[in-house]
C-alpha cells in the first residue's frame, strides 16, 4: 500500500496546480476576447479531447505504465516552463493562451487511463474499492482547494506565475512516480511484454462484446447526459429561478464536491452487490433533484447538490473498482479509456442540449425531463442480471 500513498501524494499536488491552471486560463481568456460564444466553443473543444482516451488507453497497455505517466508528467513540466517564459516574456495572446492549455489536455488524456490500470497493479483485489475511493476523495479535494486558491488569486497574480506553480506541481508528481517507478518497474515490463493484443480499438471491442460492461456503460452515458445540465446549468437555476446571489451558486458546487468526497468514504460501509449501489445511489440522486424543483428552496438547492455529489461518488467508485476486476490487465488501459471516453463526453453534450431546451420550456422542466429519463433508465437496469461473481 506504501506505492499507492506515493503516487495519490504526487496526484494530489498535480491536481491542485492543474485546477490553479484552468481557472488561470479561462479568466484570461475571457479578458483576452470578452467573447462568450469563443470562450463557450474553446471550453467545449478541451472537453471534447476526452474522447482520446480511447487512443491514449492503449499506449496504457502498449507499454509500462509508470514510464507513461513520468513521461507524461515530464513534458508537462517542459511545456509550463515554456509557457512560463513566453507569459512572462509578454507573449500573451489568444494563441499562445489556447495552444498552452490545449497541448495540456491532450496530455492529460494520456495520463489518466494509465493511472486507472496502474492501481490494480499495485494494490491487492480485495483493496481496490476503499484505493478508488481514496484515489477519487484525494483529487476531489485538491481539486477544491485548487478552485478556492485559484478564485482568490486570480485577480492579483499573474498567469506566469499560475503556470510556474502548475509546473512545479508536476514536477512534484514526477518525483513520486519515479519512486513508485523503481519499485515496480521490472513487474511492469514482464506485464508489458505478455500482451498480446496489439489494436488501439481492442478496449472498445471488449466492451461491445460484455454485456455487464456494456450495460454499465451505456446506463453512464444516459446518466451523465441527463443530470448534466443539473451541474453545468446550475447558475440558471441559482440565478434566474431562485434569484439567489454567488455566495449561493458558490456554496452549491463547493457542496457537490464535498458529497462526493463523502459518497467515495461512505461506500466503504454499505456492504452489498454493485448493483444494489448503482440502484440506491441513482434513485438518490433522481429523488434529490426532483425535490430542489418542486420546492424551488435555497436550502433544498444546497442539500441536494450534496446529495448528488455523494450518489456520483458511489457511481465512480464503484464502477471503476468492478471495470478493474473484471478487465484483463492486458485490455485495462484501453477498456478503461474506452469508458473515460463515452461517459465523459457525454455530459457536455447533455449540458449543450439542456442549454438549448432550456429556452423553450425552462429550466425547471429541463431537470425533471432529466429525473424521469434516469429513473426509466434505472427500472430498464433492475431488469438486467450483472455477473458480479
Amino acid at each position: 500500500m506504501k506505492n499507492i500513498y506515493v503516487l495519490l501524494a504526487g496526484e494530489s499536488t498535480s491536481q491542485f496546480g492543474n485546477n490553479l491552471f484552468d481557472i488561470a486560463i479561462m479568466w484570461y481568456l475571457y479578458r483576452l476576447t470578452d467573447n462568450s460564444t469563443t470562450i463557450g466553443l474553446i471550453s467545449g473543444t478541451f472537453n471534447a479531447l476526452v474522447v482520446l482516451n480511447v487512443l491514449t488507453g492503449y499506449l496504457a497497455d502498449r507499454f509500462p505504465k509508470t514510464k507513461v505517466m513520468m513521461t507524461i508528467d515530464g513534458l508537462q513540466a517542459v511545456l509550463m516552463g515554456v509557457a512560463t517564459y513566453l507569459y512572462y516574456g509578454f507573449a500573451l495572446n489568444i494563441w499562445t493562451l489556447v495552444g498552452v492549455a490545449f497541448i495540456a489536455k491532450i496530455l492529460g488524456t494520456v495520463f489518466d487511463p494509465a493511472e486507472n490500470a496502474l492501481i490494480p497493479q499495485i494494490v491487492p483485489a480485495d483493496q481496490l474499492q476503499r484505493v478508488n475511493s481514496m484515489n477519487q476523495g484525494v483529487k476531489v479535494c485538491a481539486q477544491l482547494v485548487g478552485m478556492l486558491a485559484g478564485g482568490s488569486l486570480v485577480a492579483f497574480v499573474s498567469l506566469a506565475d499560475f503556470v510556474l506553480i502548475n509546473g512545479l506541481t508536476f514536477l512534484v508528481s514526477l518525483g513520486c512516480i519515479v519512486i513508485v517507478h523503481k519499485r515496480v518497474g521490472h513487474a511492469e515490463q514482464v506485464s508489458v511484454e505478455q500482451v498480446q493484443t496489439r489494436d488501439w480499438y481492442a478496449g472498445l471491442a471488449y466492451v461491445y462484446h460484455n454485456p455487464m460492461l456494456r450495460t454499465l456503460i451505456l446506463l453512464a452515458v444516459i446518466v451523465n447526459m441527463v443530470i448534466g445540465p443539473v451541474l453545468g446549468l446550475n447558475i440558471i437555476w441559482t440565478r434566474g429561478t431562485l434569484h439567489a446571489s454567488a455566495v449561493v451558486y458558490s456554496l452549491a458546487q463547493a457542496l457537490f464536491i464535498i458529497g462526493v468526497v463523502a459518497g467515495s468514504i461512505l461506500i466503504n460501509f454499505v456492504k452489498t452487490t454493485f448493483k444494489t449501489k448503482l440502484l440506491l445511489a441513482l434513485t438518490t440522486m433522481t429523488v434529490a433533484v426532483t425535490f430542489m424543483v418542486l420546492t424551488h428552496s435555497i436550502g433544498t438547492t444546497l442539500i441536494a447538490m450534496m446529495v448528488i455529489g455523494m450518489a456520483g461518488g458511489f457511481v465512480n467508485v464503484s464502477l471503476f473498482t468492478l471495470i478493474q476486476l473484471k478487465t484483463p490487465g492486458e485490455l485495462l488501459g484501453r477498456v478503461n479509456g474506452a469508458m473515460m471516453s463515452c461517459t465523459n463526453i457525454s455530459m457536455p453534450i447533455g449540458i449543450a442540449l439542456g442549454g438549448v431546451i432550456t429556452r423553450y420550456v425552462g429550466i425547471a422542466t429541463v431537470f425533471i425531463i432529466g429525473s424521469a429519463i434516469t429513473l426509466v433508465a434505472l427500472l430498464a437496469m433492475s431488469r438486467v442480471t450483472l455477473n458480479e461473481a
